[in-house]
């Protein structure tokens, strides 16, 4: 009997099933991709919610709205996540969001099938990473406290306990400053001779 089928012939098939393979994956859209992204503007940022609809930040604007970096993969930020929901019931007037960072949309959401979290929090997803990105992160979890035009008052890199959200919330309302002055644009949380507008 003879061999109708050559190594040509399957290299042939196997180069070709791996080009339609691959022409396939980059013609499917990335699950989870930021929407759109603009460097410019934080409230031009868009982001995939647990449905899978692109969601701008600018829908959020409020006249303080908290924005948290997160990752499954992160323990402080594991931790923060029961606290950022309390604060979200605590303030219902102020947007708290949490954004995951790296991770698939599908991985993100079946681990936090594993927490019990209220849904006045708003989780959405970022598998680029450009949030993080955006706000020039280098450690993990980080927090932003912005205005209605998306103005950065308050920038947090590390674990925040759910009562210094609370009084960031209290003094970013009040845009009062720890001496007593009030200022319109900022903040100062450090010590005496620290602020500088």
């Amino acid at each position: 009997m003879k061999r109708f089928v050559t190594k040509q012939t399957v290299s042939l098939l196997l180069v070709t099933i791996v080009i339609i393979g691959s022409i396939s994956f980059l013609l499917q859209p990335q699950e989870g991709v930021a929407c759109t992204y603009d460097e410019g503007s934080l409230y031009s940022l868009t982001y995939a919610d647990e449905n899978g609809n692109c969601q701008t930040l600018e829908q959020y604007k409020a006249p303080v709205v908290v924005i948290n970096a997160w990752a499954s993969w992160c323990p402080f930020c594991v931790e923060e996540l029961p606290d950022l929901a309390l604060l979200a019931d605590e303030f219902p007037e102020v947007p708290v969001i949490a954004i995951n960072r790296g991770e698939s949309s599908a991985d993100a959401q079946d681990f936090l099938k594993t927490l019990t979290l209220s849904d006045k929090l708003h989780i959405l997803f970022d598998p680029q990473d450009s949030f993080y990105r955006f706000i020039e992160g280098f450690g993990m979890p980080e927090t932003v406290f912005v205005d209605e035009e998306g103005t950065v008052l308050f920038h947090k890199r590390g674990v925040m306990s759910l009562q210094e959200m609370r009084d960031t919330i209290l003094l970013l309302t009040k845009r009062s400053q720890p001496n007593g002055s009030t200022k319109s644009r900022s903040l100062c949380l450090g010590g005496e001779g620290t602020c500088s507008i």
